[in-house]
């Protein structure tokens, strides 16, 4: 889900920059071919086309991450290009395209691919015959920074924020926002690649008894334990939401050979582990459901939920597998 997010929002950014970005280099093409500048003509339209071909990947592919980084270099490139082609016709692009530079890639990646950028063009371009040199190392130096730092803010805030948008604020699980987007990729997934997904609802049993004789802090106490115990028993990839009161969702992508064996080894360690104040076990009720062709996330909560009420039948504490 967070990577989702942040690739929706990444790839929001990176189609404002590149239509910012054309619209802005476009007359210059048209000015630079009419006053016989061929050569840079010739390079601000490569950059224009470079652009559109990389964001349009960027869309249809899904790999935002690895294109914007390339997007990065490459107007870096650009400008780097067309600064020792033009001289001090083209020196003030140097600023938007290093400030553009950390909207599309990490602050620490930004500083540096503009360090890079910047000794090149103090290396390799005459302009410097005609301004100062020491003044453009400290102008892009304080732009770079100032980026640096308000890039770094932003990110933090993002990081913030897609929290509080994914994570049940009690339990520190995946809310149901998370869950269903999560659903809907791992859904695709399987019809794209044939890899088989277990979707597990877990209960945890006669939890109303521990809030009436404990209390609701014992009672979210128990909820906290419980998440603490059964993330650090799953793998990385695998993922737990909070569907709603006690009861909680399990995405549990690749699945062994022997996913029977995975959901008990989880229930036991559960039991053993998850206690009330005075030391009684508390128990956890499973019904796990396969991912089949034509799942769609309501029926495949559907045949989990199905599975965890013959459980909860059968006298709670064990897991029922869906058919």
């Amino acid at each position: 889900m967070i990577n989702q997010l942040q690739e929706k929002y990444q790839l929001s950014l990176l189609l404002l920059l590149s239509a910012v970005a054309v619209l802005g280099i476009f007359p210059f093409v048209v000015i630079r071919y009419l006053a016989g500048n061929i050569v840079a003509a010739i390079i601000d339209m490569m950059l224009i086309l470079g652009i559109i071909s990389l964001v349009a990947y960027a869309y249809y592919s899904k790999k935002i991450r690895i294109l914007s980084a390339v997007i990065a270099v490459f107007i870096n490139t650009g400008v780097v290009i067309i600064v020792i082609a033009n001289g001090i016709d083209s020196f003030l692009w140097i600023y938007p395209v290093f400030a553009s530079t950390f909207i599309l890639v990490k602050p620490v990646e930004a500083f540096c691919i503009n360090v890079v950028a910047g000794i090149s063009i103090v290396e390799l371009s005459d302009v410097f015959n005609t301004i100062s040199e020491e003044s453009f190392i400290v102008t892009t130096s304080m732009l770079s920074l100032s980026a640096f730092v308000y890039a770094s803010h932003g990110l933090k805030q993002f990081h913030l924020l897609e929290t509080l948008n994914t994570v049940d604020a009690l339990t520190g699980a995946f809310n149901r926002r998370a869950m269903r987007s999560d659903m809907t990729a791992a859904i695709s997934n399987a019809e794209r690649n044939g890899i088989k997904h277990l979707l597990a609802i877990l209960d945890l049993d006669y939890f109303k008894m521990v809030n009436d004789k404990y209390g609701h802090a014992v009672g979210d106490k128990v909820l906290q334990d419980f998440v603490t115990i059964a993330t650090s028993h799953i793998r990385k990839y695998d993922r737990l939401y909070r569907f709603g009161g006690e009861e909680f969702v399990l995405l549990i992508p690749e699945v062994s050979d022997q996913p029977d064996v995975f959901i008990n080894n989880l229930r036991t360690t559960i039991k053993k582990e998850l206690t009330t104040p005075d030391g009684k076990e508390i128990t956890v009720s499973f019904g796990v459901a396969s991912w089949v062709p034509g799942t769609t996330a309501d029926t495949w909560l559907q045949r989990a939920d199905e599975a965890l009420y013959l459980a909860k039948a059968k006298g709670r504490d064990c897991a029922v597998f869906s058919n």
